[in-house]
């Protein structure tokens, strides 16, 4: 509402020196201009359908303006679910999330049905469904150069998706923290940017090994470098190489 105070009090301002200070006049403005305005009922459909906080049916709206459904053909199954370590193996999977402990107080699970694991025609959540409408603006505004790519990412996702030229028309995406459904989708779509012809190598990691850029203050999280005493030997990022990698 403090964007519609503001546009009538504009409208009330333009009025001609002689009813500048009438009251009346300033009333009368002030009710037409809060009419046309609807009160505000412009800015609730504006900021409604703004990507960033649109949910549901909200964000279906938006993906059939930008031309990409949350729907895709596959096996859908958690990245965590709820579960028990098999008493003949002594080992569990490492995605089975048990009953949370003193040592491990924010374990999240989910319980898995047949919607999990049955192939048929699955719906994004809106966060993963967020994340490949931001993909597919990049894509249909980008001139698909790799400049144009490189910063159009970066203005939707800042450290967290890295675009990369390895200058043998392929391109790589190096993506910090995503889920593997949202990476499967993503390629299944076809929506990260590439220019025609262009080889795509798409790498999910929590940790890389990597160098900081020096012409920038911070360093990505999932960026680790060389080992040092101050850190205790601790860091566990791993080269990359072609088995981390998803070629199309």
């Amino acid at each position: 509402m403090a964007d519609v105070k503001e546009l009538v009090d504009y409208y009330v301002n333009l009025l001609i020196i002689q009813y500048h200070n009438k009251p009346k006049a300033q009333e009368t403005i002030r009710t037409l201009a809060g009419e046309i305005l609807a009160d505000g009922v412009l800015f609730d459909i504006r900021d409604g359908f703004d990507i960033e906080t649109a949910a549901g049916v909200q964000l279906d709206v938006l993906g059939k303006y930008i031309g990409l459904d949350r729907f895709f053909i596959g096996e859908q199954f958690p990245d965590t679910y709820f579960g028990f370590a098999d008493a003949t193996t002594l080992s569990a999977s490492a995605k089975i999330v048990g009953f949370n402990d003193a040592d491990a107080p924010d374990k999240t699970g989910f319980f898995v049905d047949a919607s999990n694991v049955v192939a048929q025609k699955l719906a994004l959540n809106d966060a993963t469904y967020r994340t490949l409408l931001k993909l597919k603006i990049v894509q249909n505004h980008s001139n698909h150069s790799f400049e144009s790519i490189s910063t159009s990412i970066y203005e939707f996702f800042g450290d967290g998706v890295i675009a990369k030229d390895n200058y043998d028309m392929t391109m790589t995406y190096l993506i910090g923290d995503a889920s593997a459904t949202l990476v499967r989708v993503a390629l299944q779509k076809e929506v990260f940017p590439r220019p025609i012809g262009v080889g795509l190598q798409v790498i999910n990691g929590n940790k890389f090994f990597g160098f900081a850029d020096a012409t920038k203050s911070t360093v990505p999280d999932y960026l680790v470098g060389f080992n040092d005493a101050e850190d205790g030997l601790i860091k566990d990022g791993g080269f990359l190489d072609a088995k981390y990698g998803i070629i199309q």
